[in-house]
């Protein structure tokens, strides 16, 4: 088996094995302050070597950013760039030819046969008397958030019955007794007092002082002595944190969750205006602030209102700040510009590991509060010390530092104390490790000094004295180790090694191994299998603890072991605070942790291993020394240690920011959004705010100067990213809600496939997933998702959700979690108007595969891009996106491999992101989709020019405007005869062909597609008018029928009952599919046999296999579908004045 990191083929590839340790630590910090300033260009020093050279040429490439070398000899020079050069995709050969079907066509001539172009009831602003009020919904007040009515008799009766409680429960005093050995008990009545007379207060309490329990008590006390009313409001980063804190302080005041103290969170809430402590997390109190913006800017008088929710909070807490998440550093500077306005308001910041100052900076000069924590001494180890253990326990001398598992003592240590002056010198000979210390802290030296023993002493002193020496030959090994491996990436090899050294010199105490990611994880996991010393299963337990794997496996890091079994844990960083393993002893830190990012310059997501914070190394560190003293081993070096970062990149600084954009319109719609964003502790990178901004625009929600626009207002109104609630105003348009729902649940939580450890069913997993996807006719990660969860819906209705989940490896955990996020998110969207109570109507095609795939298109719109064959001496196909970058597919991808014919075309895949990962840029989720959906969807639709036009540039002139009014006078004749073939071009890239009348008819589409969309952000509860809804039924019915890309088949097996003949078809079909379609099994037929026959939004169709069931597609709409009685007949054929451009303006919507 290889070794991770060692130098050899792959090395050279790394760029940096080889560079002297501080050369690479210097670069690397002169590349990431590059990046963050607003430089455009970054040159190195001449006086860089050619393996220097080479390696900042890799180190940019994985960066995203451009290097050049340039110049001759002593003058040559290495230069950085941030920004690519911008280029589009070439023109796609031989453009994809556009026809709609016989019953497509039949549906369009009906409908402009009743409602031609150009009517004037077709805009958003239809009916303008109608329901006006709709529009104008203020977001609603949440009474959770105000401050309970209690007199001062109601809070000496709570204090009274909270005293006998205590009175009469031995564990409640018991309780009381511990709570006032927490560290931060001493400081109750400085924190009370301090709130008295500051508006801010912020708390730097370390690990273990009690902060987050104990402080909303002392406030609550405190106000309730002075018999006041008071509501604390509570933030935390988690929704599990917010309820486990609130359940903690309820047990320890002897009281139910949702009594004095509750908790609200998206999903429930327990507790509500009677609680007079409210734990919430960061993004359910950011909404409040927001929606309070929201209804001032609306209000004509711009005072206080009595509803403003902010009037009933007396305290704010704001926890784990430390976290540095997008939304609570967005939070934090709203607080600021609050304050003022509310002079009652006291507001609490804390955290375990912070920049007190920094922040205390921020507010104005607020007080600070340190309170010490506690924890168990760590012994602590970096690479140079590790090298030189396991070269001792390979000289077979490391066995003179056995420590006693229960005292932690070393024989070096006994004979100190007994003052065995020769035994001491014989032991310090054989190079043992005189620096070691008990499990009280103490060391050889301590215990000598202590026993009086004054020769002793001494010996040991001048034996440390000459550890320079020793200093240097560690130096010597560490510079010959980092010489053969590339230290950014994992030396399984090494962990292998010093995990051995640990089992052998100690009895006891799990080992708990932080890693990057679960790539690393597995091959440390593959290593220790191979190895014969760990290969016993009676002595080891080798656990993986990451988001992924299921709950049952992470629950297993939890459990003791039996008696005599070494558990050892391979981690990512979610070990780091999220969870508390109490047996952990040993820790091995790697140093490195995956850390997603976002690169503005373009415009793509990252996922790379980067060296983790000081702050994140102490964290690691002391989960040695949680419940009992422990042993960290850091596998870099101490210099490494000495330049990491105080701390991780503020998440506000490497993440996109659409949803904080618009939010900052929302709360203030005058206001820039670059001018409030300055304003944050750590502002984002200027190209960030441009890049969002933009994408608001594409959305609708913006006009070009950067004016909120009614549609940007109710893209803002649901607790989704703006692009995934217009997702939902498109499927509620087109009657398919149901999977649109599942798909913004499962974008905001995560999708429920869990990963297996075992390789093998690593395969099975990836076979089951793409399975799933066949039901709605394949090719598509994200179709996967909604399978998934209707299947295991209908497994559960039958008792059989257990046997699905394991089947098709899925976690019940997060299948629970996105049901209730369905509900909720169908409350909120009926709650705003635009579903009825029961929406089941609103969701009658959402079986279609066709309309289904649309919704994909209208939630990932604009991540489009068009697959092409496999390059030169490649064996996967890639993907080309509308600003000419290549992108393979992920591996877990149901696309993967994904193969087609030249002669179909080149087929057009949606994506959620593109990643830059160590490997290059990636896909990771992708579906296969038809061409009308994007025609529909599109922002810009373009007649394209005859082909023997001129590419050549030429300087303006009076001949060249006659020219252009030439061409112009050409593409309007081209366009008025209807059967003439016309090439469009979508947002500049993609080029399709078809007749002038059909070109002319998907216009008329698109405008009336964009006018339902602004007809429904106006008047959420009112029905369309006629012509609109009309349109709407058009477009579900050529979706229905044209929408499937060509390699999916029209016959789905969504649609079959599990008859025989249907499964034998299907079987037929199958045979010679490409990869990315799995003919569904027996057990999932069933559970479609036993599936609720839903009424059709169209006629059944009678040629359609399994015809009558709920997928059944439209084979023509029937004549008279539209009431000629409402519209007047106009003579205007659909072709006589198509324009040239249909690009459709972002200004429209306001």
């Amino acid at each position: 088996m290889g070794r991770k990191g060692r130098k050899g083929k792959g090395a050279a590839a790394g760029g940096s094995a080889g560079m002297k340790e501080a050369t690479l630590v210097r670069v690397s910090k002169a590349l990431e302050d590059f990046r963050a300033s607003n430089a455009e260009v970054y040159t190195f020093e001449p006086d860089i070597s050619k393996q220097e050279r080479a390696a900042i040429h890799e180190m940019c490439r994985k960066m995203g950013m451009i290097s050049k070398s340039s110049g001759n000899g002593e003058r040559r020079r290495l230069s950085v760039y941030k920004r690519k050069q911008k280029r589009g995709p070439e023109l796609e050969q031989g453009p994809s030819y556009l026809g709609f079907s016989e019953e497509a066509r039949h549906v369009l001539q009906d409908l402009f046969m009743h409602y031609p172009p150009g009517d004037a009831d077709l805009s958003g602003d239809v009916d303008q008397s109608s329901s006006d009020k709709a529009a104008n919904i203020k977001w609603r007040t949440d009474n959770a958030f105000c401050r309970p009515a209690m007199s001062k008799l109601d809070i000496t009766k709570k204090v009274e019955m909270l005293a006998s409680k205590i009175n009469g429960s031995e564990q409640l005093r018991k309780v009381m007794e511990d709570r006032t050995k927490l560290p931060i008990s001493s400081f109750k009545d400085v924190i009370t007092s301090t709130l008295e007379n500051h508006q801010v207060v912020l708390i730097s309490g370390q690990t273990g002082c009690g902060k987050t329990t104990q402080v909303p008590q002392y406030i609550l006390d405190h106000m309730w002595g002075k018999g006041e009313s008071c509501k604390i409001i509570c933030t935390q980063p988690r929704r599990i944190s917010a309820i486990s804190v609130a359940e903690r302080i309820s047990a320890e005041r002897g009281e139910a969750v949702g009594d004095t103290v509750g908790y609200k969170i998206r999903l429930e809430s327990k507790g509500g205006k009677n609680s007079s402590v409210l734990f919430c997390t960061n993004g359910v109190l950011l909404r409040l602030l927001i929606g309070r913006g929201t209804n001032a800017s609306k209000a004509r008088n711009q005072k206080r209102s009595l509803d403003d929710a902010v009037l009933g909070i007396t305290h704010i807490i704001v926890d784990e700040i430390h976290e540095r998440d997008r939304f609570s550093d967005f939070m934090l500077t709203i607080l600021r510009d609050l304050l003022p306005l509310y002079p009652h308001l006291r507001m609490v910041l804390m955290s375990a590991t912070i920049d007190a100052e920094r922040f205390s900076q921020y507010f104005n000069g607020c007080s600070v509060i340190q309170v010490p924590g506690f924890t168990y001494p760590v012994k602590t180890f970096y690479l140079e010390d590790v090298l030189s253990i396991l070269q001792s326990a390979e000289q077979n001398t490391e066995v003179y530092n056995y420590q006693h598992s229960e005292t932690g003592i070393t024989p070096l240590m006994v004979f100190a104390m007994k003052g065995q002056l020769g035994d001491v010198c014989m032991l310090l000979s054989f190079g043992v490790d005189c620096s070691a210390q008990d499990h009280d802290g103490k060391s050889a030296l301590d215990w000598a000094q202590q026993e009086n023993q004054q020769e002793v002493c001494e010996v040991i002193k001048k034996h440390m004295e000459c550890s320079s020496e020793k200093s240097t030959e560690d130096n010597e090994l560490l510079n010959k180790y980092l010489a053969s491996i590339n230290p950014e990436h994992i030396d399984t090899l090494l962990i292998e090694r010093l995990l051995r050294k640990i089992c052998v010199d100690s009895n006891e105490g799990a080992i708990l191994v932080f890693l990057p990611g679960w790539e690393d994880i597995s091959q440390t996991r593959e290593r220790l299998f191979a190895s014969p010393f760990f290969q016993d299963s009676s002595r080891f337990l080798v656990l993986s603890l990451h988001s992924m794997i299921p709950s049952s496996e992470q629950k297993k890091v939890f459990k003791r072991p039996p008696v005599g079994v070494r558990k050892i844990i391979l981690s990512t960083n979610i070990a780091e605070t999220a969870v508390t393993i109490d047996d952990v002893v040993f820790v091995i830190d790697s140093g490195r942790m995956k850390e997603k990012s976002y690169d503005p310059y373009n415009n793509v997501s990252t996922l790379h291993a980067s060296w983790v914070s000081k702050a994140s190394a102490r964290q690691r560190e002391g989960r040695a020394g949680r419940c009992q003293p422990g042993t960290c081993y850091h596998l870099y070096s101490r210099f490494r240690a000495s330049s990491l970062p105080d701390y991780q990149i503020p998440e506000i600084k490497r993440m996109p920011i659409e949803e904080l954009c618009l939010q900052v319109k929302l709360l203030d719609s005058n206001c820039r959004i670059a001018d409030f964003l300055k304003k944050t502790l750590d502002p984002p990178i200027p190209e960030t705010v441009r890049n969002a901004i933009a994408v608001l625009q594409d959305l609708g929600a913006l006009t070009q100067d950067e004016q909120l626009t009614e549609l940007g207002e109710k893209l803002g109104s649901l607790p989704v990213h703006p692009s995934t609630t217009k997702m939902l105003l498109f499927a509620i348009l087109m009657n398919c809600l149901d999977p649109a729902l599942t798909l913004a649940c499962a974008a905001d939580y995560r999708d429920p496939f869990v990963l297996p450890v075992a390789p093998d069913e690593r395969k099975r997993a990836a076979a089951a997933k793409v399975e799933l996807a066949s039901l709605y006719g394949g090719f598509s990660d994200q179709l996967a998702v909604v399978a998934a969860f209707d299947f295991w819906r209908h497994a559960k209705d039958r008792g059989q959700d257990s046997q699905f989940c394991a089947k098709y490896f899925v976690s019940s955990n997060i299948m629970n979690m996105l049901s209730s996020m369905r509900k909720q998110l169908q409350n909120e969207l009926s709650q705003r108007g635009f579903v009825p109570a029961d929406a089941s109507a609103c969701s009658l095609n959402s079986k279609d595969p066709g309309i289904m795939r649309a919704v994909l298109m209208a939630g990932a719109y604009p991540m489009v891009g068009k697959m092409l064959p496999p390059r030169k001496n490649a064996r996967k196909s890639v993907l080309e996106t509308a600003s000419g970058a290549k992108v393979r597919l992920h591996p877990h991808s149901c696309n993967f491999n994904l193969s087609f014919s030249k002669s179909s075309g080149n087929p057009l895949l949606i994506y959620d992101e593109i990643t830059r990962g160590d490997g290059g840029m990636y896909i990771k989720n992708s579906s296969v989709v038809g061409s009308y959906p994007l025609l529909l969807i599109a922002a810009e639709m373009v007649v394209a020019p005859p082909d023997d036009d001129s590419d050549e540039d030429e300087e303006d002139s009076s001949e060249d405007e006659a020219e252009e009014s030439t061409l112009v006078q050409h593409k309007e004749e081209i366009m008025s005869s209807p059967d003439s073939i016309v090439s469009v071009v979508v947002d500049r890239w993609l080029r399709f062909d078809a007749t002038a009348l059909d070109v002319a008819q998907i216009y008329c589409l698109r405008e009336r597609l964009a006018s339902a969309i602004l007809f429904k952000v106006k008047h959420p509860q009112d029905v369309l008018p006629p012509a609109l809804g009309a349109s709407m039924y058009a477009i579900t019915c050529i979706l229905s029928f044209d929408g499937l890309p060509s390699m999916v088949p029209p016959n789905d097996l969504s649609a079959n009952r599990g008859s025989g003949q249907d499964l034998a078809e299907a079987s037929k079909f199958s045979q010679g599919r490409r990869a990315g379609y799995i003919p569904p099994s027996g057990f999932l037929m069933s559970l479609l046999a036993d599936r609720t026959h839903n009424a059709p939004s169209f006629q059944n169709s009678s040629n359609h296999p399994g015809g009558g069931s709920a997928h059944t597609r439209p084979s023509r709409a029937p004549v008279g579908r539209f009431d000629r009685s409402r519209r007047p007949f106009r003579n205007s054929g659909p072709g006589t004045s198509a324009p040239r451009s249909f690009k459709r303006q972002r200004d429209a919507p306001r």
